[in-house]
Order: C-alpha cells, then structure tokens, then sequence
C-alpha cells in the first residue's frame, strides 16, 4: 500500500464517519418526530454539509497525485481540516432531543456562532492550504479561487456574527447554490 493509498483509507474513514454522525442525528430526529418542531432552516444547513462531504470526498479521489500529499505538513494541515469539518458537521443537528421536545429554529440561533464560525475557520485553513499548495509546487497562486474562498470566510463569519434570519435564510440558499452549480459543473 503507498503513502497516498493509507493517507486516502484514513480520510475516507473519518469522512464516513461525519456521514454516519450526520445521518443518526437525522434519524434521531425522525424517531422522535412528534417532540420535533421542524424548520427548514437547519435542515438545509445539513444537506449542504451531506453536499460538501462528498464533494470533497469525490475530491479526494483526484488529490492523491498531488506532489503535496507526500509531505507531513500537508498531511497535518489536512488532518485538522478534517477535524473542522468533523466539529462542524457534529454541530449542525441536536445529538439528543430532550423529553419536552426541541425546535430546530431555535437550536441553529443558539447553536449559530459555533456553527458558522468553525466554518470559517475550515475555510481558512482550507485558503491557507491552497496557497501552500501553490507555494511548495511552485504554481502561481490562483487568485480567483482564493478571492472566492475569502469572499466565503467572509459569508461564514458574517452568519457567525449576526442573527438576523433573512441573512441566514438567503445566504445558505446561496451557498447551497453555489454548491450545486461547483457539483454539475465538476
């Protein structure tokens, strides 16, 4: 087995395991649907994570001829990527519903700052990743697909900040979106 093929086993594991705590917090909720106020909001909020999961999983696939990928920082600096994501997508759903019910509106306001502000940082280091990347294989800097990622941080951080509904309602329309199109256009 090389390098690429153990660094793809182990990362194909944690992304099944983001889908697997993804999928039993849904089925949590659904057991208990009675005692489950429903709002689309962070319903959609899981798909787009349930979209970029296997986006990136999809991704990965291509990834492993990247000269990167031999490294130990870039192995490191995708390690914590996972972490982010794997914080994030445990953060989306309620682990549990409480005997008196829970209201999903309710739980993604509470829950909003934490949420969106580790998606900011996943994106971060995701940018930082991707300058790295084009430093070490001595490419130029993609400057639109940098200036797209930081306008995102800028998105995530703004949701992270504010509780304004409207702003969270048409900006996760947006970026699922957006997810969407970078998925049929892959």
């Amino acid at each position: 087995m090389s390098r690429s093929d153990i660094i793809i086993t182990l990362f194909t594991i944690i992304y099944g395991l983001m889908l697997t705590d993804l999928f039993f917090s849904f089925h949590k909720l659904v057991r208990v649907t009675k005692k489950v106020e429903w709002h689309w909001l962070p319903l959609l909020a899981a798909w787009f994570l349930f979209l970029s999961i296997l986006k990136n999983w999809w991704n990965l696939v291509f990834m492993q001829e990247d000269l990167h990928w031999f490294t130990v920082p870039f192995f490191i600096a995708y390690g914590h990527l996972l972490f982010l994501i794997f914080l994030i997508v445990s953060a989306v759903l309620p682990d549990k519903v409480p005997e008196n019910g829970i209201n999903l509106k309710e739980y993604y306001f509470r829950n909003h700052s934490y949420f969106w502000g580790l998606m900011s940082a996943m994106l971060f280091v995701t940018l930082l990743i991707s300058i790295a990347k084009s430093l070490v294989n001595n490419m130029a800097i993609e400057l639109t697909q940098s200036l797209a990622t930081g306008i995102l941080i800028g998105l995530t951080a703004m949701l992270a900040l504010t509780k304004k509904y409207w702003i969270h309602a048409s900006t996760l329309i947006l970026l699922t979106t957006l997810m969407i199109l970078e998925i049929l256009n892959a």
